[in-house]
């Protein structure tokens, strides 16, 4: 990749704003019994989401004029709304979790991809496992013990777009011919993670989470992140996803363990 076309796509705001949003969709679907709730209630005084979300909401590149399927416009990009509605106290945010998730893995809108693939497709669920931990550990991402989860889990992927978010970030500090191929691996990783990965999928769970979830805090956090993979959808110039897959938990596949980004 040349160096000029290095120069001209590499906007430090707009990485660490993409970056930040990730993470704080992946925090606002974290188990609460991990801290979740502690680590919301000390975002309220920074300014940083608001930035990142105002950045996004009026970047260059335009919003889709055609949304698809479970997807939300601009507006629905602020993480006020979403830190308006957390609860008072870890132990409500905890009884809205098992609520909409339930102590096993929910029917109506369960967080793991490959629940929305077809039961009687057990090779292709399998298959889209093994996908999906290739990218992990192609950037060196281990299993781990402490949090065990399956690598399909939805906290788990926004993580891991904000881990190859932040790997382009660093190889964009230097502009040298080995960065430039850091780079293009990074930039290529998210594109074809986010397609294959999070576009058809994500904006179903966004969708049935909002509905599950009644007024509470999880219909906000969900309405958000569909707003987030509006704009990521539109920046990676991806079509709109015209169906609705519908998760299909019945013949579950073989459990995998944890990735370390879970921790993060």
């Amino acid at each position: 990749m040349p160096a000029e076309t290095l120069t001209t796509n590499f906007d430090p705001a707009l990485m660490m704003a993409r970056q930040a949003l990730y993470r704080f969709s992946a925090l606002c679907l974290l188990d609460p019994r991990r801290g979740a709730w502690q680590q919301l209630v000390a975002l309220r005084d920074s300014t940083l989401l608001d930035d990142a979300a105002g950045l996004i909401r009026n970047k260059p590149a335009p919003w889709p004029e055609e949304l698809g399927l479970g997807e939300l416009p601009a507006a629905e990009l602020n993480p006020a709304t979403v830190l308006k509605a957390l609860p008072a106290t870890a132990d409500e945010l905890n009884c809205q979790f098992e609520a909409a998730f339930g102590l096993l893995v929910s029917s109506a809108c369960p967080p793991y991809e490959t629940e929305y693939i077809n039961g009687k497709f057990a090779v292709q669920r399998a298959h889209t496992l093994a996908d999906i931990s290739g990218f992990y550990h192609a950037f060196g991402l281990r299993p781990s013990t402490a949090h065990p989860e399956r690598h399909d889990h939805i906290v788990l992927e926004l993580e891991f777009m904000a881990f190859l978010i932040g790997l382009e970030f660093e190889a964009t500090k230097s502009d040298d011919d080995v960065s430039r191929e850091r780079v293009e691996t990074c930039r290529d990783a998210q594109m074809r993670f986010f397609r294959e990965h999070l576009a058809w999928w994500a904006p179903a769970f966004t969708h049935l989470l909002a509905r599950e979830s009644g007024n509470g805090f999880y219909r906000q956090a969900a309405r958000f992140l569909a707003a987030l993979l509006t704009a990521e959808r539109a920046r990676f110039e991806l079509p709109a996803c015209q169906h609705e897959p519908q998760p299909r938990p019945l013949e579950r596949p073989e459990e995998c363990e944890g990735c370390e980004i879970a921790a993060l």
